[in-house]
């Protein structure tokens, strides 16, 4: 006899798959010794350290402090708001985000922004 199984959705709570993994430390993630027990563990928000749900939290990737592993979990609107703060410094000495037809050509700032808009987008439908 064999067990058919349905596929599974990705989770809702990972960043999109075109999010550049590159980009993730642009947006400060904390260092493991600044963080509450909570948060370290991944049940609050790394930045906001408001309460997570497994249907809502972000998944961060993984992140290493004093040869320790972790893994940071955020909430959507805490990752619209590092996304717009990582892309404000960004963009001052990058020619293509200043011209607004050739933003998208840059990697960072067409990949910050991107991750906002998304971030934003499923911030709502978590409220």
């Amino acid at each position: 006899m064999s067990y058919r199984t349905a596929a599974r959705p990705a989770p809702a709570g990972r960043p999109p798959a075109s999010f550049p993994a590159a980009l993730a430390p642009l947006l400060g993630i904390p260092d493991l010794a600044t963080l509450t027990p909570d948060q370290a563990a991944g049940r609050a928000c790394v930045w906001g350290g408001g309460q997570l749900r497994l249907d809502t939290a972000v998944d961060l990737g993984e992140t290493q402090h004093e040869g320790m592993h972790y893994f940071p979990q955020s909430c959507w609107p805490c990752i619209a708001e590092r996304a717009y703060l990582a892309l404000a410094p960004h963009s001052i000495g990058c020619e293509p985000c200043h011209d607004h037809t050739r933003w998208r050509e840059c990697p960072i700032g067409g990949g910050l922004h991107q991750f906002r808009v998304t971030a934003l987008a499923a911030a709502r439908g978590a409220c």
